[in-house]
């Protein structure tokens, strides 16, 4: 199979998507052609744009999400990836919602996750077309609107009315095949404050999947605030979370309050749930969100627990541990873990693919990382960052190479043309 990619074409192609602004919750007016924003929306169309310029077939679900698709067969076979992001944040060196090149390297919110896999998996279909690849199945490119927010109206919506892919896989994650994602789950805490309490405000935190990396308290008048450095939830040591720090300095500042006890408790250990499994390795804690004023203090938390763990149980240790603070606690999301036989026909079809594009015969891996896969049967992830790359998902000046980009290419087009035979 010859294919050939189109540097200039995709790095094209991926400015303009980069430059609408597809913020998960802040993207744009809400309307009922546009119910994730404005925004998502005109991304949605801009690749489904691009897929009739090549001669595909296209469909707008409502504005939740969309696809194109290619071929002829009764089954159906999919990559699925998404175009909103998280926020942007602060500090960036380079035009967050713009194209940079920099020798290999290319930078913009989304160059990464998952803008620039939706091009490059566009671009894969084109490759598998215009390269006349013998396939018996279509094969579709599934493009979600709502992957950062963490409802995933976007695929809810998909799978009201659409065909569901007898094998997918999402490149929004890394190699080799990760056969299972861990459990994420959101948890919250508030607490009424009386109305004795001195004040204080303090606020940080925008993305609940992100590490926080700025952080400001207001107390008798003083202003406190605290820098960090953001990542993925799924990889919290990556990152310096500045909540925590701020309530460090708060509390050797001699501040009391709830919030700052709370704080000095987030921890794995602190919440009773220092815990891990041979499948998945440790469950993790980023401390996300915080706001507190005169009235009522919030804590909200993103973890992500092992494959073989039920967040009922997590839930039950938290409270335990927490239960002497007086906050009260629930649960506001939980997507239950991924797990796919290694031994399965997907997971050893791209194994195979990866290994002979690669030469790297590394095992399949698992991922704190909540990725489409989730969505449907018989999915997993695989794409997006090669081992030894650095994941900049999330972080400020966000970037891929292209290298990294061409290599994924290739991969992708000898995936989708072997689930398609």
């Amino acid at each position: 199979m010859t294919i050939h990619f189109d540097k200039e074409a995709v790095l094209e192609a991926l400015r303009g998507l980069l430059k609408i602004k597809t913020v998960s919750a802040n993207a744009g007016a809400i309307t009922p052609e546009a119910p994730l924003g404005t925004g998502i929306n005109e991304a949605i169309n801009y690749v489904l744009d691009l897929g009739k310029s090549f001669g595909f077939r296209t469909k707008n679900c409502d504005g939740y999400c969309g696809y194109v698709e290619i071929g002829e067969g009764e089954e159906m076979v999919a990559a699925i990836t998404h175009i909103d992001t998280v926020e942007v944040g602060d500090d960036w060196t380079v035009p967050p919602f713009d194209l940079t090149i920099d020798g290999d390297r290319i930078y913009g919110r989304g160059v990464l996750d998952d803008k620039g896999l939706t091009i490059v998996s566009l671009f894969a279909l084109k490759a598998l077309m215009d390269a006349g690849v013998p396939i018996s199945k279509r094969v579709r490119l599934i493009v979600g609107g709502d992957e950062e927010g963490g409802n995933w109206a976007c695929m809810n919506r998909y799978k009201e009315t659409e065909e569901t892919p007898s094998y997918s896989f999402s490149p929004d994650s890394g190699f080799p095949v990760i056969f299972a994602e861990k459990g994420i789950m959101n948890i919250i805490f508030q607490k009424k404050l009386e109305a004795a309490m001195p004040i204080l405000k303090f606020s940080g935190g925008k993305q609940i999947n992100s590490v926080p990396d700025y952080a400001k308290a207001v107390f008798n008048g003083q202003t406190y605030e605290a820098k960090g450095k953001t990542a993925h939830a799924m990889e919290p040591d990556k990152g310096d979370n500045a909540l925590l720090k701020l309530a460090n300095e708060l509390r050797t500042a001699g501040i009391d309050h709830p919030i700052i006890d709370l704080l000095g408790r987030a921890t794995t250990k602190g919440f009773g749930i220092d815990l891990s499994d041979a499948v998945s390795g440790e469950l993790t804690l980023n401390p996300a969100i915080v706001q507190v004023d005169d009235k009522k203090a919030v804590l909200r938390c993103d973890i992500r627990y092992p494959v073989t763990m039920k967040s009922s149980d997590l839930c039950a240790a938290i409270q335990k541990a927490t239960a002497d603070l007086g906050f009260d606690f629930e649960m506001d999301h939980d997507v239950k873990p991924l797990h796919v036989d290694k031994d399965s026909f997907l997971v050893t079809s791209l194994q195979k693919v990866y290994a002979d594009y690669t030469g790297d015969l590394s095992e399949p891996m698992v991922s704190g990382g909540g990725t489409y896969a989730r969505a449907f049967e018989n999915a997993v992830a695989f794409g997006g960052v090669f081992t030894g790359e650095e994941n900049t998902c999330h972080q400020t000046d966000e970037f891929w190479s292209i290298d990294s980009m061409a290599k994924n290419f290739d991969i992708i087009v000898k995936a989708l043309a072997v689930l398609a035979q």
